[in-house]
């Protein structure tokens, strides 16, 4: 079968974070089942665009790289060629995967699916949670364009989301779309079994885009009312503005410190040897470095508006607390007394995250679950999937 994947950035555009890694581990692991995988996208890169020329073509770990330029910048990837070269090429696809929404290269492909009766999924990504739409500068152009056209647009379109979270914020967006909920494939590394811990000292680590979503204020300012022993240590990039913000609140916090991004082995490692992962995001769709760091057996503390949250509850895998600085200072001095807690989670976390997210188990799920509803063709991997 052949699938061909939309997406405004794709790999080696790390700075886009979560998603990049979410779209790719599923394109490689769908080519490993045996798809046919095309990924259409653009010279994306944040501030600074790759310097591909048109209709490049990469194979990357299997799949086929398309990349188009794009004639804006974030957040609306305008390109008109990647919307040509979509419309020539659709018809020899049996299905039609979209990631995100709010740029050209998302919307544009739908629109065209739909016209060309093309079989297709859209996968938000997390664009349309509810605080996208309260804390953005452009909410209320927002507003009004959901409001008025996506709204009617994406009627009966079948959703793909990450968690329950996020898709009851999307059906309050878009009731009358279909859903699924499917977590995102991650490609990880086996646990690092043996790790001796510091007793003095609470390990604390932040992982991610360095973005105001993210609420790493409140993380800071919990910590600087706690008494015990810490170190905080934030890896990763973003915008100069809010990065000289964030250090300006560290600047007399000895106890944190900044590192640049950090990929493949040297990003486990840094988890692994972490008493703690936290992330109080304002919104996350899913929190694929939530799973990440469970598959080192590192506990998690995070918000309840983490995709991800439910699972951790379930599986007693870390603490899940509303996002305000009294529940934070709480949760930080228990964590810190029950040492033994962390120690427990250790053990048993690897276990759990590699059985519950399985890339095989998962890609099953994505050909039976989120692409069969709309081409019954993929039913044929049924008997496949059942011996998984």
């Amino acid at each position: 079968m052949k699938i061909l994947v939309i997406a405004a950035g794709y790999k080696p555009a790390w700075i886009y974070g979560g998603p990049t890694y979410s779209i790719s581990a599923l394109s490689e692991a769908l080519v490993q089942y045996g798809m046919d995988v095309t990924v259409l996208t653009t010279n994306a890169n944040g501030q600074h665009d790759f310097s591909y020329k048109n209709y490049t073509t990469n194979s990357i770990a299997g799949v086929n790289v398309i990349y188009c330029r794009r004639i804006t910048g974030d957040p609306t990837s305008v390109s008109f060629t990647h919307s040509w070269a979509l419309w020539k090429m659709i018809k020899q696809y049996d299905l039609v995967h979209i990631n995100g929404w709010w740029n050209w290269v998302a919307i544009a492909s739908l629109f065209i699916c739909k016209i060309r009766h093309v079989p297709h999924v859209l996968s938000l990504r997390g664009s349309l949670s509810e605080y996208t739409f309260r804390t953005a500068h452009t909410r209320r152009i927002k507003n009004i364009l959901h409001s008025f056209l996506f709204k009617p647009f994406l009627k009966g379109t079948f959703i793909h989301v990450t968690s329950q979270e996020e898709m009851e914020k999307c059906k309050m967006m878009i009731p009358d779309a279909k859903y699924i909920s499917i977590p995102n494939i991650i490609s990880m590394p086996d646990a690092q079994m043996g790790i001796k811990r510091k007793r003095d000292e609470l390990k604390i680590i932040f992982l991610g885009r360095i973005n105001p979503v993210k609420n790493l204020e409140l993380l800071i300012n919990a910590l600087r009312r706690v008494s015990f022993t810490y170190k905080l240590t934030i890896v990763g990039d973003g915008g100069p503005e809010y990065l000289a913000h964030i250090r300006e609140m560290i600047s007399d916090m000895p106890g944190i410190s900044i590192l640049e991004s950090r990929y493949d082995e040297e990003k486990y490692d840094l988890l692994a040897h972490s008493d703690l992962l936290v992330l109080l995001s304002h919104t996350e769709n899913f929190g694929n470095v939530v799973i990440e760091a469970l598959s080192q057996g590192t506990a998690v503390l995070i918000s309840k508006n983490v995709g991800a949250a439910d699972f951790v509850q379930q599986h007693h895998l870390g603490w899940v607390i509303q996002p305000d600085i009294e529940s934070c200072m709480e949760a930080l001095y228990k964590i810190n007394i029950d040492q033994e807690e962390l120690d427990a989670i250790r053990e048993r976390a690897p276990g759990i995250i590699d059985k519950e997210f399985s890339p095989q188990t998962l890609v099953s799920r994505y050909l039976l679950e989120c692409y069969k509803p709309v081409n019954p063709k993929f039913g044929q991997f049924e008997k496949v999937a059942a011996d998984i």
